[in-house]
């Protein structure tokens, strides 16, 4: 994989939480910082799929793709969030009918 240099300024108070989380953890303010971008960039992803699946945009399995989780783990997200499934009962009979036909 190959890396890039990104340079950031951060606030006083902000490099001594980074100082701090690197001694507790016995490593360097890079990993520590590569592990909260890290952190942060999944945490983004799981928003924005979860905010697409809301406006209708996307699937709750496309959504799970989009966040990188499993659909399960995606579905477990939307409950947390008392986030209600799109779909009439109506849609939800005729797909249930469509998942026994393909299954015989």
């Amino acid at each position: 994989m190959k890396t890039q240099l990104i340079s950031a300024r951060f606030e006083k108070e902000d490099t001594k939480k980074i100082e701090d989380v690197a001694k507790e953890e016995k490593t360097d303010k890079t990993s520590v910082l590569k592990k909260m971008v890290s952190m942060g960039l999944k945490q983004y992803q799981l928003e924005k799929a979860i905010k697409q699946y809301q406006e209708g945009k996307m699937s709750t399995a496309k959504a799970a793709e989009m966040a990188g989780i499993s659909l399960w783990e995606m579905m477990d997200k939307l409950k947390e969030k008392n986030i209600a499934n799109p779909l009439s009962e109506q849609e939800f009979k005729e797909g249930l009918k469509n998942l026994r036909k393909a299954w015989k």
